[in-house]
């Protein structure tokens, strides 16, 4: 089975909810301006999975399902999300996102940097209809917190040092954060009680973090047609991410670390020594040890899920869980 087919069977339940989250971002993500609306619409056709969106629903259903505040809700943390990715690919100096060409590429970086403004502005004015303070507060936190992730990024380019903890710190900003606010705010708008909403803020975090070290993963095993960039993609922006740091770590890593310095330090300039060192590090154990990096976060995941009543939503959150470590984009 697909991924898209996975998918669209485990949000089956939510599918309406979800087309009204999409009705409203797309009607917040519209300008008077024509550029800023063809830039905002070529970022809407490579949407990716909404799982952020999915996620925030189908939370809400553990505790009270309250729409009203779900739907203002869901289309700020997506709409938070794209225009992250958007700045991240800026930086990056990134050419192709899901196989096709990024805002930078297609309309240039002040363009790009704009639209990115734009809806950073518009996510602020539907964190607003949520009418909720403490929402508003995990908003500027979330958008904080991103920014950090995005700089101890930045800061871990083009550098061999990284070691594992700063690796968990940079992903958990980076990507675990954002997960967790979805959940941690769902929980907040449905009448969740303190113990509840932490709960459900540290599943949405164990579950970011699963996903970006199997994200990271499959920079080393996939390919251009199903991740939409050619494996090593990290690799050959200067990035270090698990499977690396634990191929470098192995017995049999000698002779290796001078070509990984080659490559990081000097971004773009050995591309063809890119595909011999992603060959090595999937045929030694460290692809299997970062799976099970990602299998431990899953686990204290579905730990805090099984906490609460085994409704078929929550049945439904747990098939997500095992989806995020065998899904293949």
């Amino acid at each position: 089975m697909s991924t898209t087919a996975t998918l669209s069977r485990l949000f089956a339940g939510i599918e309406p909810d979800m087309e009204a989250v999409d009705r409203l971002f797309r009607e917040r993500a519209t300008s008077g301006v024509a550029l800023l609306n063809e830039a905002s619409g070529h970022i809407l056709g490579s949407q990716g999975k909404k799982l952020r969106t999915a996620l925030t629903l189908l939370t809400g259903k553990l505790i009270d399902y309250r729409l009203d505040k779900l739907i203002p809700l869901s289309a700020g943390f997506e709409m938070l999300h794209l225009a992250s990715l958007v700045h991240d690919d800026i930086i990056d100096r990134s050419a192709t996102r899901r196989g096709l060409p990024t805002i930078n590429a297609r309309f240039g970086n002040d363009i790009a940097i704009l639209l990115g403004d734009f809806y950073f502005a518009k996510t602020a004015s539907l964190i607003a209809d949520v009418n909720d303070n403490r929402i508003d507060r995990l908003f500027a936190d979330t958008v904080a917190t991103l920014v950090e992730g995005a700089i101890m990024e930045m800061l871990d380019a083009h550098h061999l040092d990284l070691s594992y903890d700063r690796y968990l710190q940079r992903i958990s900003s980076k990507t675990a954060f954002l997960i967790a606010s979805c959940c941690k705010g769902s929980a907040m708008v449905c009448g969740a009680d303190e113990a509840q909403i932490e709960q459900l803020r540290q599943f949405g975090h164990n579950l970011g973090m699963a996903f970006q070290i199997v994200d990271d993963i499959l920079d080393y095993t996939g390919d251009e047609q199903t991740i939409g960039k050619p494996a090593g993609n990290d690799l050959r922006q200067g990035m270090i991410t698990l499977p690396l740091i634990y191929a470098l770590d192995a017995a049999d890593a000698n002779g290796h670390l001078t070509l990984v310095r080659t490559i990081v330090e000097e971004p773009g300039q050995h591309d063809d020594l890119v595909p011999p060192l992603v060959a090595w590090v999937n045929a030694g154990p460290a692809i299997d040890a970062a799976l099970a990096e990602a299998k431990h976060y899953a686990g204290l995941a579905s730990a805090i899920l099984n906490t609460f009543p085994a409704i078929e939503d929550r049945l439904v959150l747990g098939e997500l869980i095992d989806y995020v470590l065998v899904r293949e984009k």
